[in-house]
């Protein structure tokens, strides 16, 4: 099987000859880094969307995606009706809630109850003053027009092994089986090595592969250092393999 960071928390898997993606977000600006140089046409192979909450860093390049592929997408009830408004096929949206999920050629996808990271107030303070000059543009891309609706992550089982994505670093479940691949976002609190860390301590994976550090789109975000990122994972006693995958790059799992 095969994994490619996309930036931000998006992922596509592919194993055999299917095709899934996970949060796919493309359409960066034109200051992210790293840069992204593909887009939803290059993703007409794809079968299915799995979308882990509305937010715009997450679900903006849906409706394009689907329109390049014919792809079938799977989100939460309120994900789904956001989706529709903004022109994607009700026949290609599947509501799914927490315990439901879709067998996608070798894969089986199950929904699994998350929630959203908790902005701390450094963070915001920090935020704040580099966004005020473009506050139109953002106020167009904020939770009003992309609502985060329930908060899923999805657990994935390919190949005898078992992979976990989370879109935000919080968790509202503990596996009850063994991880093979946990991908998990490090975005949204100062304190984000510590806060992933815990994350991983709690899911206890073979691989960690960690996302969503990325400059996805500046002003309103940042580049994160995970310098302190395997010290925090090792401190809690993990031993789990850590990788900090290059955008667009394959990786053999």
């Amino acid at each position: 099987m095969r994994l490619r960071w996309l930036g931000t928390a998006g992922f596509e898997l592919v194993s055999e000859d299917t095709s899934a993606l996970i949060d796919p977000y493309l359409t960066r600006n034109h200051r992210a880094t790293p840069k992204q140089d593909l887009g939803p046409e290059d993703f007409s192979h794809a079968r299915a969307i799995f979308v882990t909450h509305g937010h715009f860093d997450h679900a903006f390049d849906v409706p394009a995606l689907v329109a390049a592929s014919g792809a079938a997408v799977y989100a939460s009830h309120a994900v789904c009706a956001s989706l529709a408004a903004k022109g994607v096929p009700r026949t290609s949206l599947h509501a799914t809630a927490a315990g439901a999920g879709a067998e996608l050629g070798p894969f089986r996808f199950t929904a699994v109850p998350a929630c959203h990271v908790t902005f701390d107030f450094r963070l915001v303070l920090s935020t704040i003053p580099r966004c005020l000059p473009r506050l139109a543009t953002l106020a167009g891309l904020g939770p009003r027009r992309y609502p985060a609706g329930q908060v899923l992550g999805w657990l994935v089982e390919v190949e005898g092994k078992n992979l976990l994505h989370l879109g935000s670093a919080c968790m509202a479940w503990v596996p009850d089986r063994r991880v093979d691949v946990f991908m998990v976002p490090a975005q949204g609190r100062t304190d984000i090595s510590e806060v992933a860390a815990e994350l991983v301590r709690r899911v206890n994976p073979g691989k960690v592969v960690a996302h969503h550090h990325d400059d996805f789109y500046p002003p309103l975000s940042r580049s994160v250092d995970l310098a302190g990122f395997e010290g925090e994972i090792r401190s809690r006693g993990v031993v789990a393999d850590l990788l900090l995958p290059t955008i667009n790059e394959p990786v053999e799992i």
